[in-house]
């Protein structure tokens, strides 16, 4: 797939876990006919389009007209594909911390702790059922290297004095292995996360938003292009007719550059690939509950996240090394009606290989599916107003990591529609604005 111009979600996606109990608002289409014109007009309808919304009009006693446009149903996006985390890396930490410094390692962790209990405040507010638990998430390292340069950078941001670290444990090689269940554990950090069924958080939040507010919802239509009209607006088109709108805001992740060709090499679609385990109800071993999510670093140097649901499951992502050699098969590939097959095997042993009391679990995968993430040059997402674009506003290009960083980055895009205030003041890390020089640079590997 190289025809950048062709970027727009597939038919027949892959069926996540995620998508087996489907809201009645799947399908929606709150009108037979397209509005002709609104003040806000999202397109792309998971996490980061229908927060954008529900930051906008929520208690807002002057709301402005929106339209939300999605390609195909609701939530089928990234948001419906994903593990289900709120939590970043504890590798991420590192990574930011060496690059761009100990302070944005800081800003970037008290922000993705603070998306936990955002979160969890709007499911509790609005009583959403979506499997909500806020938990002990563990970064588990299997290669001594690894484990020592955690304990490292746990180091630096404790002498810096970054407050967040007060919610962050090492665990040293001593007890680690009986902590964490991980055969063969060097190290671990722990912190707060948030664990979700993410597509059920999204349509109930928007259908508390279709309960009392006029927003119209409209699925199955495809934004093929915008183009500017005279009076400043955007005539928005789809293949069911156009709609003029004031304000456009993409919350289109890996599909941007299909409507926004400014993107070009600048957000490009990676494929990859999650799985859920289920195990055996009616055996004499059924292996011990874990506690924790967990980050899995493996001597490979790949890594999967690993998320026991409360029903007893797994959702399990990552079994990178089983398909990065075919580089066509998932860089710069937007189709996730396909799957990686090579996968399979990894997934279908995981929980027996690395934990303690699974070995006969009978631990199997019955759903494995693709899902399409947004990779950006420096690892972080592009948010804001698009430059040279004054009514175009952007959220999208999380590397993988959008459960973390959405909803707040949300929350700060409506304020800036909702107050015109710039980006500086929109509570949004200041790294993540997306500015000419950013876009300098493009995010294809050498």
């Amino acid at each position: 797939m190289d025809k950048r111009e062709d970027v727009f979600p597939v038919p027949n996606a892959t069926l996540p876990y995620w998508r087996t109990e489907l809201h009645k608002n799947d399908s929606i289409r709150s009108t037979e006919e397209l509005p002709k014109e609104c003040d806000v007009l999202i397109v792309g309808a998971g996490l980061s389009g229908v927060s954008t919304a529900y930051h906008l009009l929520d208690d807002n006693p002057s709301p402005p007209s929106v339209v939300l446009l999605e390609a195909r149903e609701i939530c089928s996006g990234a948001t419906g594909r994903n593990g289900g985390h709120v939590a970043r890396s504890w590798g991420a930490v590192g990574k930011f911390s060496k690059e761009y410094g100990i302070d944005m390692a800081r800003e970037l962790s008290s922000f993705v702790i603070d998306q936990s209990y955002a979160m969890k405040a709007t499911v509790d507010k609005e009583k959403l059922d979506c499997d909500a638990l806020l938990t002990r998430y563990m970064e588990v390292y299997l290669v001594q290297s690894e484990a020592d340069d955690a304990k490292q950078v746990f180091g630096e941001q404790l002498n810096a004095g970054s407050k967040y670290v007060e919610d962050v444990n090492y665990i040293g090689p001593d007890y680690v292995e009986r902590v964490s269940g991980v055969k063969g554990a060097k190290a671990g950090i722990t912190m707060t996360a948030l664990q979700l069924w993410p597509y059920k958080f999204v349509t109930t939040l928007l259908s508390r938003l279709l309960e009392r507010t006029s927003i119209n919802v409209q699925t199955h239509t495809p934004v093929t292009s915008i183009s500017a009209s005279e009076d400043g607006k955007s005539a928005v088109h789809t293949p069911r007719g156009s709609i003029q709108a004031k304000k456009v805001v993409f919350a289109t992740n890996g599909y941007t550059v299909g409507i926004a060709p400014k993107f070009a090499k600048k957000i490009v679609p990676w494929k990859i690939t999650c799985s859920h385990i289920s195990t055996l109800t009616d055996t004499a071993h059924q292996p011990p509950h874990l506690n924790h999510t967990y980050g899995l670093n493996f001597a490979d140097g790949s890594r999967d996240y690993l998320i026991p649901r409360p029903d007893g499951g797994v959702i399990c992502g990552g079994a990178s090394n089983s398909y990065i050699d075919d580089r066509m098969s998932w860089e710069n590939n937007w189709g996730d009606s396909t799957l990686h097959e090579s996968a399979r095997p990894h997934f279908e042993t995981v929980m027996q290989n690395n934990f303690r009391g699974w070995e006969d679990s009978g631990a199997a995968v019955d759903y494995l599916w693709t899902g399409i993430i947004g990779h950006t040059a420096d690892g972080l997402p592009h948010c804001g107003k698009i430059p040279g674009q004054e009514n175009h506003f952007i959220l999208a290009g999380y590397n993988g990591g959008g459960m973390a960083m959405i909803f707040l980055t949300a929350k700060g895009i409506a304020k800036m529609i909702r107050e015109d205030v710039p980006f500086e003041e929109s509570g949004i890390p200041s790294f993540f604005k997306t500015t000419e020089e950013r876009l300098m640079k493009d995010a294809f590997l050498a």
